[in-house]
Protein backbone atom coordinates (compact mmCIF):
# COMPACT_ATOMS: atom_id res chain seq x y z
CA UNK A 1 0.00 0.00 0.00
CA UNK A 2 1.37 3.16 -0.64
CA UNK A 3 1.41 6.60 1.48
CA UNK A 4 -1.48 9.14 0.52
CA UNK A 5 -0.42 11.65 -1.45
CA UNK A 6 0.85 15.23 0.25
CA UNK A 7 -1.17 18.01 -0.51
CA UNK A 8 0.42 20.09 -3.25
CA UNK A 9 2.74 17.71 -4.93
CA UNK A 10 2.35 15.97 -8.01
CA UNK A 11 1.22 12.59 -8.21
CA UNK A 12 3.60 11.02 -10.53
CA UNK A 13 1.66 7.72 -10.80
CA UNK A 14 -0.02 6.35 -14.42
CA UNK A 15 -2.94 7.36 -14.46
CA UNK A 16 -2.70 9.90 -11.83
CA UNK A 17 -5.42 10.10 -9.38
CA UNK A 18 -6.19 13.24 -10.49
CA UNK A 19 -6.85 12.11 -13.71
CA UNK A 20 -9.26 9.76 -12.64
CA UNK A 21 -11.20 11.88 -10.51
CA UNK A 22 -11.74 14.51 -13.14
CA UNK A 23 -12.68 11.37 -15.65
CA UNK A 24 -15.24 10.27 -13.26
CA UNK A 25 -16.88 13.39 -12.81
CA UNK A 26 -17.16 14.76 -15.92
CA UNK A 27 -16.88 11.77 -18.42
CA UNK A 28 -19.16 9.00 -16.38
CA UNK A 29 -20.72 6.53 -18.55
CA UNK A 30 -19.42 8.63 -21.83
CA UNK A 31 -21.93 11.42 -21.23
CA UNK A 32 -21.69 13.82 -23.62
CA UNK A 33 -22.69 16.62 -22.62
CA UNK A 34 -19.87 16.19 -19.39
CA UNK A 35 -17.39 15.52 -21.74
CA UNK A 36 -18.34 19.24 -23.52
CA UNK A 37 -18.13 20.87 -20.13
CA UNK A 38 -14.50 19.32 -19.35
CA UNK A 39 -13.50 20.21 -22.97
CA UNK A 40 -14.99 24.02 -22.33
CA UNK A 41 -12.96 24.10 -18.93
CA UNK A 42 -9.73 22.82 -20.17
CA UNK A 43 -10.26 25.78 -23.03
CA UNK A 44 -11.08 28.14 -20.37
CA UNK A 45 -7.49 27.38 -19.12
CA UNK A 46 -8.50 24.77 -16.19
CA UNK A 47 -7.17 21.36 -15.98
CA UNK A 48 -3.71 22.79 -17.71
CA UNK A 49 -2.42 19.10 -16.52
CA UNK A 50 -4.99 16.51 -18.00
CA UNK A 51 -3.74 16.25 -21.35
CA UNK A 52 -0.41 15.57 -20.11
CA UNK A 53 -1.67 12.79 -17.69
CA UNK A 54 -4.23 11.33 -19.95
CA UNK A 55 -1.58 10.77 -22.63
CA UNK A 56 0.78 9.41 -20.22
CA UNK A 57 -1.92 6.70 -18.91
CA UNK A 58 -2.51 5.63 -23.22
CA UNK A 59 1.07 5.65 -23.29
CA UNK A 60 1.90 3.37 -20.48
CA UNK A 61 2.19 -0.17 -20.97
CA UNK A 62 -0.78 -1.09 -18.72
CA UNK A 63 -2.90 0.01 -21.88
CA UNK A 64 -3.94 -3.24 -22.88
CA UNK A 65 -6.02 -5.88 -19.99
CA UNK A 66 -5.08 -4.06 -16.26
CA UNK A 67 -5.88 -0.61 -18.07
CA UNK A 68 -9.19 -1.56 -17.71
CA UNK A 69 -9.97 -2.04 -14.60
CA UNK A 70 -9.13 1.65 -14.13
CA UNK A 71 -10.44 3.00 -16.93
CA UNK A 72 -13.65 1.04 -15.89
CA UNK A 73 -13.53 2.75 -12.21
CA UNK A 74 -12.89 6.02 -14.02
CA UNK A 75 -15.45 6.41 -16.97
CA UNK A 76 -17.92 3.75 -16.51
CA UNK A 77 -19.42 1.97 -19.28
CA UNK A 78 -18.28 3.00 -22.47
CA UNK A 79 -18.51 0.02 -25.24
CA UNK A 80 -15.61 -1.16 -27.07
CA UNK A 81 -12.28 -1.48 -26.21
CA UNK A 82 -10.64 0.52 -23.65
CA UNK A 83 -8.13 1.51 -26.13
CA UNK A 84 -10.64 2.99 -28.51
CA UNK A 85 -12.43 4.48 -25.85
CA UNK A 86 -9.65 6.20 -24.65
CA UNK A 87 -8.43 7.42 -28.67
CA UNK A 88 -12.31 8.50 -28.81
CA UNK A 89 -12.07 10.82 -25.42
CA UNK A 90 -9.03 12.39 -26.90
CA UNK A 91 -10.23 13.22 -30.15
CA UNK A 92 -13.22 15.08 -28.24
CA UNK A 93 -11.27 16.70 -25.90
CA UNK A 94 -8.06 17.58 -27.77
CA UNK A 95 -9.47 18.12 -31.55
CA UNK A 96 -6.16 18.77 -33.82
CA UNK A 97 -3.71 17.24 -31.21
CA UNK A 98 -2.30 13.78 -32.36
CA UNK A 99 -3.70 11.20 -30.37
CA UNK A 100 -0.63 9.16 -28.24
CA UNK A 101 0.85 6.17 -29.76
CA UNK A 102 -1.20 6.63 -32.92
Amino acid sequence: MSAPSIPGTEDRSVPTLRLRQILRTYCWNFDPSGIADLRASVDDGHYSWLRDDLARAMAAPAAAPAASGWWHESIGEFGGSVVAAQRDLWRRLFPGHAVPGV
